[in-house]
């Protein structure tokens, strides 16, 4: 038996989807199961093309997702920096430099070691608020990393760096 074989005509390809609202589709049926929902946003990543996947320790398939990969639904600020609590059960320190704002003015930070962009939902955002300062400059966030300026970009959910 050619080793090959036992992959042919298999595909990564897979018709899941998550909208911008963050509901996730298997083609036109919605996923509600909360357990799988929850596995669903905690996985989201980047390939190596640079599409987004659901990756876990045992496998990986290509999906749509509309909007941001993640949602930032809480933060703590912490003396030696801010962590994030994201969807998907998932935490990481936030990483100022790669903070910004979308042309509305909701926040976007970059997640996953800078293959996602993440968004602060209102919660996460109103967490932040009594950091937010302004001097002669401007409007800045006084973090325990240092002030942060969050640049307004047309494109918030394009990565503010290239992370490979």
């Amino acid at each position: 038996m050619d080793p090959s074989s036992i992959f042919a005509g298999r595909t990564r390809e897979t018709a899941i989807r998550r909208d911008a609202r963050g509901r996730w589709w298997n083609g036109q049926d919605p996923i509600e199961h909360p357990n799988l929902v929850r596995r669903f946003d905690g996985w989201v990543d980047r390939a190596e093309d640079g599409r987004y996947c659901l990756s876990n320790d045992i496998n990986w398939a290509y999906v749509a997702i509309e909007g941001p990969a993640y949602f930032v639904r809480s933060v703590v600020v912490e003396p030696d920096g801010v962590l994030l609590r994201l969807s998907g059960d998932r935490e990481e320190r936030l990483d100022p430099s790669t903070l910004r704002r979308g042309e509305d003015g909701a926040l976007y930070c970059d997640v996953r070691e800078g293959r996602c962009p993440a968004r602060f939902d209102n919660h996460a955002t109103a967490q932040l608020l009594e950091r937010v300062q302004e001097d002669a400059e401007g409007v800045f966030l006084d973090l325990p990393t240092g002030r942060v300026r969050p640049e307004v970009v047309p494109d918030p959910l394009s990565p503010s760096r290239d992370p490979r």
